[in-house]
């Protein structure tokens, strides 16, 4: 065959292979012409690959040698189309019906192909560039052609880069924000609590047309009134709209004001942008809490203590693990009233009227019979309570002035005549921990994104592959779904490689110790009774939340979002309100931990993986130098 018609071919098998295959693989991998496509195109790709080897030869066993190199890089970048073809058919096989890769297996195949594939093209492109104004024979420029090629090889090389770190940033959910400011958006939480709204809302937003905190404002305000009927919002200039100033109660501008009612709220962004900057970065915060106060009556929470439970109002030890005041003012925010409830305030005695729910974080002294029984008696009747408790709490405790004499920690005995065991063991993990102190106490620390479908921790589930809720010297829970007319859910469990360690060495033991998921956190709830009326007419029914680590509702570890909304939606859960379930959003800037997985990423990635990609380069540039000035030499 003709030597033009074989370099004509190549090209023409090398094209219509790989459109054929994509074809094939695109539109047509569930019909029964699939693998014939797919084969045709994969042929065509073999013909492409032979026919430019025959080149190859051709050059070799003529005078053309300087046609060699141009020739061995043509066939090199349709060798890498076809390579890239084969092992995309290994990932489609591994991969099967799922929609994304999983192991690590298909994570690698899927970056061979697709890097295979794009340096193929890029190559390709810089080769048959070159080639076609190359001359023949001993017209041939060799290094014309390298060096085309390799131009757009670093090319392909930086697309590639490119494309890695964009995927992967979408698969994280990260994104930079450089500017010095960023106005946050209308959370989910926020939207709910609209859609739920039982009567209209007037907003009022007083500021001068042009000042630049009220372009700041609306970016959030735009945002939410879309689909938002009982919402109306208007702006407002206090010099020169008087009248509305006067409805609205406001005497100078920089205000946002909520109307529902007879009920005002409002809070002040300022009209300077540097004082407005922290406001406008928590606007969702700002709106929910005053459209709570409008529309909301104040639930009342009740916190037990004398016990050695966090508390916002008692001195931490230095560590933030004691202190709960950033809960406590989200509480407030979320239209809670807090008060504490002790023995002084009649614990022992009966749980007051007026609460909506009653909270225990932690406590490392037992609780007296008398403080158990009245929150029995106030459950049983329909109350509500989150219990979070310690590994210090102890469950083998006694009072030497005879006030009691009990084998075990009177709470921890009432959540077991519910279906709750609390196991004072802490919970350990060697391979997926928070490095947080860099000490063998890090395994410890854990985090788990194991959420199940109850209501208490829709969100979570929702959210699982961004949300890992935090712990610390965790316990772990045992429970039985049916007890005593109390049903029993799990909600949250650690993670499959987590183990109790029973002799807090930091270590797991072969033989003594178990590596399995351990029920965390979990919900109870009284069961209906036939008798019951309709549902209108239904008494509310006792619900319970316990969680196996108070420290998760600490200072420190409620930052992290997911353990905020997992206390937040466990107390809506209780009091009949998982409608807003979710948190305002904020921009406000929180410290980041890493897990030791990401750390070790970082590590190999600084000091083995970015300098050995240095000395390979350096290594490829410094032998392509000599052989060029060796050559030079030759010709000499």
């Amino acid at each position: 065959m003709n030597s033009k018609i074989i370099e004509f071919l190549r090209l023409v098998f090398t094209l219509v292979g790989a459109a054929t295959f994509f074809v094939g693989e695109r539109y047509f991998v569930d019909a029964s012409s699939h693998w014939w496509i797919s084969g045709v195109g994969l042929f065509s790709l073999v013909a492409g690959v032979v026919s430019s080897l025959l080149c190859l030869k051709r050059a070799a066993a003529s005078a053309a040698v300087r046609e060699i190199p141009a020739w061995k890089l043509a066939a090199l970048w349709q060798t890498l189309l076809l390579i890239s073809a084969l092992l995309y058919l290994v990932y489609a096989k591994v991969l099967g019906t799922r929609p994304a890769p999983e192991t690590y297996l298909e994570k690698c195949l899927l970056a061979c192909w697709l890097l295979a594939g794009g340096l193929g093209l890029f190559l390709g492109v810089g080769t048959e560039w070159a080639q076609s104004r190359n001359g023949r024979g001993a017209f041939a420029e060799p290094q014309r052609v390298i060096m085309a090629t390799r131009d757009w090889l670093k090319v392909g090389m930086l697309a590639v880069i490119i494309a890695c770190l964009n995927y992967a940033a979408a698969k994280r959910n990260v994104s930079w924000d450089l500017s010095y400011l960023k106005t946050t958006a209308v959370s989910e939480s926020t939207r709910k609590l609209i859609d739920g709204l039982g009567q209209d809302v007037e907003v009022g937003i007083f500021f001068t047309q042009g000042n630049e905190v009220l372009s700041q404002a609306k970016l959030y305000f735009n945002g939410l009134t879309q689909k938002a009927p009982r919402i109306s919002i208007n702006y407002f200039d206090v010099e020169t709209q008087p009248l509305a100033a006067e409805k609205f109660k406001v005497s100078r501008n920089g205000y946002v004001v909520l109307r529902a009612g007879d009920q005002t709220e409002r809070f002040d962004l300022g009209t300077n942008l540097a004082s407005a900057r922290k406001t406008l970065r928590s606007m969702d915060a700002e709106f929910q809490k005053a459209l709570l106060s409008v529309t909301e009556k104040k639930k009342v929470l009740y916190f037990t203590r004398g016990h050695g439970e966090l508390s916002w109002s008692t001195s931490d030890d230095g560590s933030g693990l004691k202190s709960v005041k950033l809960l406590e003012n989200y509480l407030r925010q979320q239209n809670f009233s807090m008060r504490f409830f002790g023995v002084g305030e009649g614990a022992a005695n009966a749980v007051p009227q007026d609460a909506d729910a009653v909270i225990i974080i932690g406590g490392d002294q037992p609780f007296l019979e008398e403080e158990a029984n009245a929150i029995g008696s106030y459950v049983e009747k329909g109350g509500k309570a989150l219990v979070m408790l310690d590994v210090d709490m102890p469950t083998e405790a006694s009072i030497s002035q005879g006030v009691r004499n009990a084998e075990k920690d009177p709470l921890v005995r009432w959540l077991s005549t519910l279906g709750v065991t609390f196991e004072p063991k802490v919970l350990a993990n060697a391979t997926n921990f928070v490095s947080a102190s860099r000490s063998e106490a890090d395994v410890w620390f854990l985090f788990t994104n194991v959420f199940t479908s109850h209501e208490s921790v829709q969100s979570l589930a929702r959210n699982e592959q961004r949300a890992a809720v935090l712990t610390f010297r965790s316990g772990f829970l045992k429970t039985i779904p049916d007890s005593n007319g109390w049903s029993a859910y799990d909600t949250i469990r650690s993670l499959s490689d987590t183990f109790a360690d029973e002799n807090r060495d930091f270590k797991y033991t072969e033989g003594k110790e178990k590596r399995e998921p351990r029920v965390i956190g979990a919900a109870v709830e009284h069961k209906p009774s036939n008798a019951e009326p309709s549902d209108d007419k239904r008494p509310s029914r006792g619900r319970v939340v316990v969680l196996a680590d108070a420290s998760a509702a600490s200072d420190v570890l409620i930052r992290n979002q997911a353990n905020l909304i997992y206390v937040m939606d466990s107390l809506r859960w209780l009091v009949g309100d998982v409608k807003t379930s979710g948190i305002a959003s904020s921009e406000e800037d929180i410290r980041i931990r890493h897990t030791k997985k990401e750390d070790m990423l970082w590590f190999y990635g600084t000091i083995l993986l970015v300098p050995g990609l240095v000395l390979i380069s350096g290594a490829i540039v410094t032998r392509r130098a000599r052989r060029n000035r060796g050559t030079e030499v030759d010709k000499q």
